[in-house]
């Protein structure tokens, strides 16, 4: 994978992937404003489907300005793959930062040619030059493919040891 300088040194990743019958270059880059319509496309097959391309538009501008966390988009061929949101959580009860990943998508016809791996390499390496030692993510218990491929990057389930409680605070959302 090569880095080519953009926003942080981090910022810009090329790679080569296979797809059926050809070899394509995958590129990784921060996600801009104007992706808003395959990202909001690839949020929907989140199971996100409200989203606007409006909406999108904001938040990934919002995500541009932020100054612990980064959106990175999968661009093949000239098309939106994939996307991955991160951002470094300060930590209180010990020095340093934790990553997460907000949000992980590869279009559905795209899966298991290496765009998802390729987007959390660029998520941990954002989350190390944040300061970040570890990285976290959620997945919903039906995401069992999710739940695999996490596994297979060294991620460990460890809801045995804490549990996630959310509470709305405000109406809707």
């Amino acid at each position: 994978m090569r880095v080519h300088n953009a926003r942080p040194a981090s910022s810009r990743y090329s790679s080569a992937i296979a797809r059926p019958g050809k070899m394509a270059i995958m590129e990784i880059r921060h996600a801009v404003s104007t992706d808003a319509p395959a990202v909001t496309a690839l949020l929907a097959e989140l199971g996100y489907p409200d989203n606007t391309e409006t909406d999108v538009h904001g938040r990934l501008e919002r995500w541009a300005r932020h100054p612990e966390g980064a959106a990175f988009v999968a661009e093949s061929d000239g098309t939106v793959v994939g996307v991955i949101a991160v951002v470094a959580i300060p930590l209180l009860e010990r020095p340093g930062s934790g990553g997460r990943i907000v949000a992980l998508v590869v279009d559905e016809t795209r899966r298991g040619t290496g765009i998802g791996r390729e987007l959390v390499a660029a998520a941990e390496a954002e989350a190390r030059r944040l300061g970040c030692d570890t990285m976290e993510v959620t997945s919903s218990r039906h995401r069992t493919g999710a739940h695999a491929f996490y596994r297979a990057r060294g991620y460990e389930d460890r809801c045995e040891h804490s549990a996630r409680f959310i509470r709305r605070l405000a109406p809707g959302s």
